[in-house]
Parts: structure tokens; sequence; C-alpha cells
């Protein structure tokens, strides 16, 4: 489908090198102005007027002062995804602020879903005392790796440009991610169990979107909000990744890494 971006780049955010990039955390950092404390140390969340976020991840350095220690994307939108939470999940080489969940969309009374989907979480550490399994609602943020924009369902499933039949539903999601984990651990014959990543293939309806601009960079990204399986999602873009004609009410077909906080 063309063109990949980078997390950061798919809120507005470029660099030209590593200096670059330091300059501009940093102060992002120091104009954060919201805070979420955790066992960690504390999240400090920067927010645009866009609605683009950077949670910093800090916690006290050796001579008192506090120090970053990571960071993860997000944004702010208007999706609230009702999920049956199972799990929590942390992968080799994520800190004391990162980690997934794993969960059902459309909750039912046998303590699963409709479907399956992992997340990673930007508030992982502020829900270290939850007891999993339970019912929560969430703000699913899908950023994008790839996109294709069609005018209409019809024109998604006649183009002849996309993957063979059979194609899937022009409302569909599926957690590749999960998949792709299943595979290594039934190649490794159970001796390898990798954790499942947050990356999805999202089919859906375009119920909104804005261009907007990261006044940060004053680099401009796009919002969608997106009318997929039993669900709606936010989901973020780059501009250069995005093929195709941007149509209210059209469809869109893309493959996203999934990033979530909880509302309640």
């Amino acid at each position: 489908m063309g063109a990949m971006s980078s997390n950061l780049s798919t809120i507005g955010f470029a660099f030209a090198d590593e200096d670059s990039f330091q300059e501009s955390m940093i102060s992002c950092a120091r104009a954060a102005n919201t805070g979420l404390a955790c066992a960690a140390g504390a999240y400090r969340i920067w927010r645009s007027r866009a609605g683009a976020e950077l949670w910093f991840h800090t916690g006290p350095a050796s001579d008192g002062e506090t120090e970053i220690l990571g960071l993860s994307p997000f944004f702010e939108g208007h999706s609230e995804v009702a999920l049956n939470v199972t799990k929590a999940i942390k992968r080799p080489g994520d800190n004391a602020f990162e980690g997934a969940f794993y969960g059902w969309v459309s909750p039912d009374v046998n303590g699963q879903g409709s479907y399956p989907l992992v997340f990673d979480a930007v508030d992982y550490a502020a829900r270290q005392d939850t007891v999993w399994p339970a019912v929560k609602r969430a703000r699913l943020a899908g950023f994008a790796r790839e996109l294709k924009c069609f005018a209409s369902a019809q024109a998604y499933l006649a183009d002849s440009d996309l993957r063979p039949e059979p194609r899937f539903s022009a409302t569909a999601f599926i957690p590749i991610g999960l998949f792709a984990a299943a595979e290594a651990d039934h190649a490794s014959q159970g001796k390898n169990q990798p954790a499942p990543s947050s990356n999805a293939l999202m089919t859906g309806r375009i119920a909104e979107h804005r261009l907007y601009t990261n006044e940060a960079s004053n680099r401009e990204f796009h919002w969608f909000l997106i009318e997929s399986l039993e669900a709606t999602f936010d989901l973020i873009a780059d501009p250069q990744i995005v093929k195709g004609d941007i149509v209210p009410g059209g469809t869109i077909e893309t493959t996203c890494t999934m990033f979530g906080r909880f509302l309640d």
C-alpha cells in the first residue's frame, strides 16, 4: 500500500536527527501540564490543541531531579469502546510504564465478546492494581501504518488492487498481532510464546474527518472517526501514507497499531 510512518510522524512530529528529536521532546515535556501518578513514578502528559498527546514516563534521578525514562504517543479523540479486558501483557524491553491489554469488543455474559484485540495502554502503570477480567470503557486510537481511502463500500469491494478474494468486509477488524504471535508459538511447538503485538487490520466507514496541525512542529496529520465492526475507533495518519480521496461516509482500509487509555 505504499510508504510507512512512525508513531510520532502519525501525530505530526518529524526530526532531522537525534539532536532535533531530543530538543523537541524536552520542550514538550517542559510544557506538559497534566500528570498521572503511578507506582513507577508519574506520567507527564503534553497535549496539543488538536488532541495529539505525548505521555512522558518520568521518575526520580540519582541527583534528586526528575528524569524522562521514555514516552508513548496518543490522540485524545472521541471513541468509547466497551471491552471485557481479560489480561495485561508485558513484552521484553517494556519499561515499568509500558504494557498492553487483551480484551474483547462488545462484552457478553460468557466473559468474552464479539472479537478480541490488543492495545498498548498509555496509562498501563496506573492500572497495576486492577483485577482482571473486568469490563471497562476505553478510548482506542489506531496509528496508521498504511491507509487507503475509497468513495464508498462498493468502491472498496470492487477495487482490483486489493488482496484477492475472499476480501474482508467493508467493516472488519482483524487483530493481526494476535495471529502472528500464535503462528510463532505454533512454529516453535510451544517452546516460544511471544507476546502479541497491537497491530491490526481495520476497515470501516469514515464518520468524521479533520486535518489538524501539530502546533509544536507545524506539521499536519489526519484524524478520522471510523465506524468499524461493532465499535467506533479513532484513527490517526501521517498525510504521506494516505492513498485515495478522503470522502465523508466513504470507506477506509488500514493497517495500524492500536493505542488506548481507560475511561473508567
